[in-house]
């Protein structure tokens, strides 16, 4: 998002005013649009969507109408459709150049749905412009200016209800810059520079591991995969405190995958399947960004995020093939492939994590492709062992448009995770189920009375296309939901 994106909320349209006018309206309203030759076109609805969206050039304008109706995004639920719908409109006064995009919700229920304009508008005019030239960077600087119109809904609260969305999409885009930037220019120790300058900003405490303490303290998954770079690992916490809490807590403990580049080490991936891997440190952007949520907006729980950070690269001193590894916890791990690193750091910032004996715990990593095999580029995996938290991540994808399906925790995979010499093997002994087994990888290092899952967001967190209000690239997928997580718990 830009700084230069500009809204506010007027309790009606203001007469006169040149703009476009994007109506959101009932379908009971009979509201008709006029087409070539004088003849109306009636609001028509489709799967239950019974809203939809008018575009109306304003006066001054050329004569021509638009008719985005909702029901072109009749797969996507009407939250969702609202967002796309609202971004098309922005996009299209955008094309237009006209100054004022005039959001009309005034129909019943239409409150919720401000909210959800606002946020397709603010995701989806994101763009990652970094490295593009002068001309080509001019040409997409004008984004007219979002009014909201409040009707009915009334415009008291409203107002503070949106900042808080605009908060939220500044960290999500944040997030997606991150995951966007070349891995030759975010590195782990650039990684946790922004951290720092995330958490001073937002008020949270900073605890850092560099190379050295890794070693004193034992953190030996993150060292065997740091190993063959020249960048070494790096690993943070950052802590929310909740002002004035009287007594006990809960504590949420959240917990990022942060690959700045997977190679796939000395089991090299193709060159092909090594373009998009500076998105391998998703899952750890994504915890910075509910952090960053939670630091601006607050919470009523003390929130730990630990971002597990390294680069996976072929080297003399990196890790191989049959080297064995002896974690934190005594288990010892034999390394049967070091393309399979990512649970190697994670199982590092879990055991961090369960040290600080919290109320529950989850983490988010780009893990494995068996998902995106199974679930493809729109839907993320959750498997635990906690019924009720995996409920309640499903229940804060839903609410933010990023859906989560449950995956079987099935612990009779775990004999595939067997080693001759070793407690486990980074791998499993078959090329099947690949998104339990690691799963089932991760729970060894997370003490059963903690309340845990994981999200595999291999698929959504960089679906390589654009997709719903997302430019290609990164949608920073996992922040909203760790960040509704939180919102939601008593």
């Amino acid at each position: 998002m830009r700084e230069f994106i500009k809204w506010q909320v007027v309790a009606g349209l203001p007469a006169g005013e040149k703009g476009l006018r994007a109506y959101l309206l009932d379908e009971e309203r009979e509201f008709f649009t006029a087409a070539s030759g004088g003849e109306k076109i009636p609001l028509y609805r489709e799967r239950e969507i019974d809203k939809a969206l008018f575009l109306v050039s304003g006066s001054g304008l050329d004569d021509g109408d638009y008719l985005l109706p909702l029901a072109q995004f009749k797969r996507l639920n009407l939250w969702e459709a609202v967002k796309c719908a609202a971004l098309e409109a922005f996009q299209q006064a955008r094309t237009l150049k006209i100054n004022r995009l005039y959001l009309v919700m005034d129909g019943a229920g239409a409150r919720g749905l401000h909210k959800k304009a606002l946020e397709g508008i603010l995701l989806g005019a994101y763009t990652f412009d970094r490295f593009k030239s002068g001309d080509e960077k001019k040409r997409e600087t004008f984004m007219p200016e979002v009014v909201v119109v409040a009707g009915d809904a009334g415009s008291a609260g409203l107002e503070a209800e949106l900042a808080r969305i605009e908060t939220v999409c500044r960290a999500v885009n944040h997030v997606r810059d991150l995951v966007n930037q070349p891995a030759g220019e975010l590195g782990p120790e650039e990684f946790v520079d922004e951290a720092v300058r995330t958490a001073t900003e937002c008020g949270l405490k900073v605890d850092l591991w560099d190379e050295n303490r890794l070693r004193r303290e034992g953190w030996n998954g993150l060292l065997a995969v740091g190993g063959g770079s020249s960048r070494p690992p790096r690993m943070v916490s950052l802590t929310y405190e909740p002002e004035g809490a009287a007594g006990e807590v809960d504590h949420v403990v959240l917990v990022g995958k942060g690959i700045t580049f997977d190679s796939g080490g000395l089991s090299l991936k193709p060159g092909a399947a090594m373009m998009d891997m500076k998105s391998d440190m998703a899952g750890a952007a994504a915890v910075l960004g509910a952090m960053e949520i939670i630091g601006r907006l607050g919470a009523r729980v003390r929130v730990t995020g630990i971002l597990a950070l390294a680069e996976n690269m072929p080297s003399g001193t990196a890790q191989r093939p049959g080297d064995v590894i002896v974690m934190k916890n005594g288990k010892s791990i034999e390394v049967k492939n070091t393309d399979a690193e990512g649970r190697l750091v994670l199982a590092d910032a879990l055991q961090l994590g369960a040290s600080l004996k919290p109320s529950l715990m989850v983490d988010a990593a780009t893990l494995t492709g068996a998902c995106r095999v199974a679930l493809g580029i729109q839907l993320a995996a959750v498997l635990g062992r906690d019924r009720e938290l995996v409920k309640k991540l499903v229940k804060a994808g839903e609410e933010s448009g990023e859906i989560l399906w449950e995956l079987p925790f099935e612990e009779a995979y775990l004999e595939d995770m067997k080693s001759d010499f070793a407690d486990l093997a980074n791998i499993g002994s078959t090329p099947y189920g690949g998104t339990i087994t690691a799963a089932l990888f991760l729970g060894e290092f997370v003490p059963e009375e903690i309340p845990w899952a994981h999200l595999d967001i291999a698929g959504p967190a960089y679906p390589g296309k654009k997709w719903k209000y997302f430019a290609p690239g990164a949608t920073g997928f996992g922040a909203r939901i760790f960040a509704g997580l939180v919102k939601n718990l008593a």
